[in-house]
């Protein structure tokens, strides 16, 4: 696989139906080279199926590195973009994670859009498209609830990660009707383990990913999440199944100090130590056999500084065309418009915010492709909203001023530093 060719394809992708889309924007590849088709390529590589599922990779992303796997591990670092990546190993071509990719495969693939973690992590787990399972962004409205959540804790937007829904019934097992990869594995008598922050064990939106897990174990450091990785290959040697780990540490700093921070390079770095000295060396020739590792990121993230907010109190006549403030993402807003309004904002929008966004109607946006195809979710046309806005360079859209300076980094558009991830890919035997 020539990796500067694939790269150039990825970047330079458009459909026939998108042909002038802006130069930095990069199309999610659901047909084999994104994110979304992990789920059935592990699937695949351990001798199951999921059904209904996007399609496996592309075979010669991984080439042969799926012949006698036995245990595949999936960790998802979160944030990690592949330009991001690139730019630390560039500095660093000395490092653990610079070995390990010439020891493997280390590609570009896209992520899922919305290129954020609650809808991409969905993606992950039951191998269908955002338009499918319906977990869009970070915020959306759920009819309902008659609420706009945020869909990490799912509570309201204005009072986010306090659990709300959960205490007053929301059944986060039954949200997404669709099966997992680790159900399809548990039909086929193989079991799925996962590893996550301790924090965020018993989040709804875990337990909505986690189905058919048989077990979900947290960690408190970093250094602990890869030693139980070991662990449980020790633990379960002899077994076929699939293992399951995410770290957040990348997406954290990234949105407090910017994806190109010092602390960036360090904590990226911190993690091929860690991957090395944590799990690899640990494990013993036995311990390896038939094991694959991949890793890969649920999106990247693009430095987005307060000068390039656009902000809703800015905006008085927009604000008054609105049922809310825009839900969605910072990078994609959703606009809610009033019965009569939609003529409207869209001249508003296209007149006085058109170098910051592109626009597309709800109908557009959902017929273009971007959040896949496939049978839509049935509330899919009440979470969107009338009118999508997808951002233009480092631009964003924050319904209180505040906002603006609250993250560094942000992710959720098009741009290739949010779309493109890598994904390493390396057998623990060879």
């Amino acid at each position: 696989m020539d990796v500067a060719q694939l790269e150039h394809e990825l970047r330079t992708y458009r459909p026939a139906t998108m042909p002038s889309l802006p130069p930095n924007f990069v199309w999610p590849r659901y047909e084999g080279a994104s994110v979304g088709n992990l789920a059935a390529t592990v699937a695949q590589g351990l001798g199951a199926s999921l059904p209904g599922a996007l399609p496996p990779l592309w075979p010669d992303l991984l080439g042969d590195l799926l012949e006698g796997v036995e245990r595949i591990v999936l960790v998802t670092l979160d944030s990690l973009g592949w330009e991001q990546l690139l730019w630390v190993l560039a500095r660093r071509a000395d490092s653990e994670l610079a070995c390990l990719a010439r020891r493997g495969r280390l590609l570009p693939i896209t992520t899922t859009f919305l290129s954020t973690t609650s809808s991409v992590l969905n993606t992950l787990w039951t191998g269908r498209p955002p338009l499918e399972h319906g977990a869009l962004a970070f915020e959306f409205y759920l009819r309902e609830w008659l609420m706009a959540v945020e869909a990490i804790s799912f509570s309201p937007a204005v009072a986010p990660f306090a659990g709300a829904l959960r205490n007053w019934g929301f059944n986060a097992e039954k949200f997404i009707p669709l099966p997992t990869v680790a159900q399809a594995l548990k039909d086929h008598d193989m079991a799925t383990y996962a590893l996550t922050a301790r924090s965020l064990v018993a989040t709804p939106l875990s337990q909505m990913q986690y189905r058919g897990v048989a077990n979900v174990d947290g960690y408190e450091f970093p250094s602990e999440l890869w030693v139980k990785l070991g662990r449980m290959l020790r633990e379960h040697r002899g077994e076929r199944f699939f293992l399951s780990g995410y770290w957040s540490g990348v997406d954290t700093l990234g949105h407090h100090y910017g994806p190109y921070d010092t602390t960036a390079d360090l904590e990226i770095r911190s993690i091929g130590q860690l991957l090395e000295a944590g799990l690899l060396e640990q494990l013993s020739a036995a311990e390896r056999q038939g094991t694959l590792l991949l890793v890969t990121a649920d999106h990247g993230q693009i430095d987005t500084p307060a000068r390039a907010a656009v902000r809703l109190s800015d905006h008085p006549q927009l604000r008054d065309l609105l049922v809310m403030p825009p839900l969605g993402e910072a990078r994609v807003p959703f606009f809610y418009v009033r019965s009569g309004c939609y003529t409207a904002a869209w001249n508003y929008l296209h007149t006085h915010l058109s170098r910051p966004f592109i626009y597309f109607s709800q109908q557009a946006f959902i017929e273009s492709g971007l959040l896949g195809k496939g049978m839509p979710h049935p509330e899919l046309e009440y979470r969107l909203g009338d009118i999508i806005g997808v951002a233009r360079k480092d631009a964003y859209f924050v319904r209180d001023p505040a906002l603006a300076q609250r993250l560094r980094g942000r992710h959720g558009g098009l741009d290739a530093g949010e779309m493109l991830v890598p994904l390493l890919a390396l057998r623990l035997d060879a």
